[in-house]
C-alpha cells in the first residue's frame, strides 16, 4: 500500500476549505489545471471520488468526509515535525475572542487544524458580541479578537470586508402586496441598519417579523419560513436555505467590515498569534489583496 502524497492531500484540504478549485488555486499559488490534476491523482490513488460539484461549489463526498480529518492530521503532524527538527517548536497560550457570526460555520475546522499543527499551544476561545470583546481586550483578558471595528475601542491591525446575502427558506414565497418580513439581529447590530438601508434605497417596504441576538435562532427562523435575513456565506445552510438576488426583486446585499485586534505589546510577528491568524484567514478565505492595514 502506497503512502499518501502530502502535496495531493494539501490540494484536497484547501479545495475542501475554499469550496472551489479556483479559490484553492489562488491560495496555493497554482493554476486551476494543476490543482484539478492533483485532485484527480489523489482520487485515482485512493480509488474513490472525494469531491463533487454542488449548488454552491465543490462539496465533499462521503469518502471525502472520511479522508478530510486524516488529511488534516497528516499535514499538521508533518509541519510540527519540521518545526521540532529545526528547533522552532512553538508553545504558549492564546486567548481568542470572536463574534458569533465568525466563530461558527467552518471556522472550527481551522482551529482544529491549528491545534494539530501546534500541540504545544493552548487555545482558549470566547464567543461574544463586539462590545464585550472590546472590554475584555482593553482589560488584557484577550490576546486576539475578530470583531466589528465600529464597536471595538482600539485600532485594528487589519480590516477586511465580506458580503452579506439575502437568505430565505427554500420554497419561501414573498408577499406580493404586503411588507417584506425581516428576521433581524437584536440590539445594536450594524447589520440591521445596512439591511434596512438597502431596502429603503429601492423603496421596498418591510416589517420586522422576528428579532434575536442568537445566530442559531436566526437560522432556525429562516428555515421555518418566517422571513428574509442577511447572513455571511459561511452561515448559510444550502440544504434548507436559498439566496435571493436582483431577479427576486432584492437590492444588492450590503458588505460588512471586520477587524483583527491584538492586545497591546504584540503583533502578527508574535508567535503563535501570527500562525493562528494564518489559519483563520485561510478558512475565512481572506486573501492579502482583501486586507487593509489599521
Amino acid at each position: 500500500m502506497r503512502d499518501l502524497e502530502t502535496s495531493l492531500l494539501r490540494a484536497f484540504v484547501v479545495t475542501a476549505e475554499c469550496g472551489s478549485v479556483s479559490k484553492a488555486a489562488h491560495r496555493l499559488a497554482k493554476t486551476q489545471a494543476a490543482v484539478s490534476m492533483q485532485l484527480r491523482r489523489l482520487e485515482g490513488d485512493v480509488g474513490v471520488q472525494l469531491l463533487k460539484r454542488g449548488p454552491r461549489g465543490m462539496d465533499l463526498t462521503e469518502a471525502g468526509h472520511i479522508l478530510l480529518p486524516y488529511a488534516h492530521k497528516i499535514l499538521g503532524l508533518g509541519a510540527s515535525a519540521r518545526r521540532a527538527l529545526s528547533g522552532q517548536t512553538v508553545e504558549g497560550r492564546i486567548r481568542l475572542g470572536m463574534i458569533e457570526d465568525i466563530a461558527v460555520g467552518s471556522l472550527p475546522k481551522a482551529l482544529q487544524s491549528f491545534a494539530v499543527s501546534y500541540p504545544g499551544v493552548a487555545l482558549d476561545l470566547i464567543v461574544a458580541d463586539s462590545d464585550v470583546l472590546s472590554e475584555k481586550l482593553s482589560l488584557g483578558l484577550l490576546d486576539i479578537v475578530v470583531g466589528d471595528p465600529a464597536r471595538i475601542r482600539i485600532q485594528p491591525i487589519l480590516t477586511w470586508r465580506l458580503p452579506l446575502r439575502w437568505v430565505v427558506a427554500r420554497g419561501f414565497v414573498a408577499p406580493q402586496h404586503a411588507p417584506l418580513p425581516l428576521i433581524t439581529f437584536d440590539g445594536t447590530c450594524s447589520w440591521n441598519q445596512k439591511m434596512t438601508g438597502a431596502l429603503n434605497s429601492v423603496a421596498k417596504s418591510w416589517r420586522t417579523a422576528l428579532s434575536s441576538t442568537n445566530l442559531s435562532s436566526i437560522q432556525s427562523a429562516i428555515e421555518a419560513g418566517l422571513g428574509v435575513a442577511v447572513l455571511l456565506d459561511v452561515n448559510i445552510r444550502p440544504a434548507t436555505m436559498t439566496v435571493l438576488g436582483p431577479a427576486d426583486g432584492m437590492p444588492p446585499a450590503p458588505l460588512v467590515e471586520f477587524g483583527l485586534f491584538i492586545v497591546e505589546g504584540k503583533d502578527l510577528s508574535s508567535q503563535p498569534i501570527g500562525a493562528l491568524w494564518q489559519y483563520i484567514a485561510n478558512e475565512l478565505q481572506i486573501f492579502q489583496d482583501d486586507l487593509a492595514s489599521g
